[in-house]
């Protein structure tokens, strides 16, 4: 369920899913540093997570202690 309301999120904007397959291009290809290409798939992804309400939060929950 994950994967598909983060696709929905990223699908919906024409640019952003542009973008997106622009840069799995870049990286496929093996022809250029991926690292940038890599960070900005990485930012596509999160926003569309946050945008689906699937972000995974790293902080603690606030019922437990450390």
């Amino acid at each position: 369920m994950h994967s598909w309301a983060v696709f929905i999120a990223i699908e919906q904007h024409p640019h952003r899913a542009a973008r997106l397959h622009e840069l799995e291009r870049i990286v496929n290809a093996g022809d250029q540093e991926p690292a940038e290409a890599i960070a900005e798939i990485r930012a596509i992804r999160s926003a569309a997570e946050a945008e689906a309400g699937t972000a995974v939060s790293t902080a603690p929950h606030p019922d437990v202690t450390l």
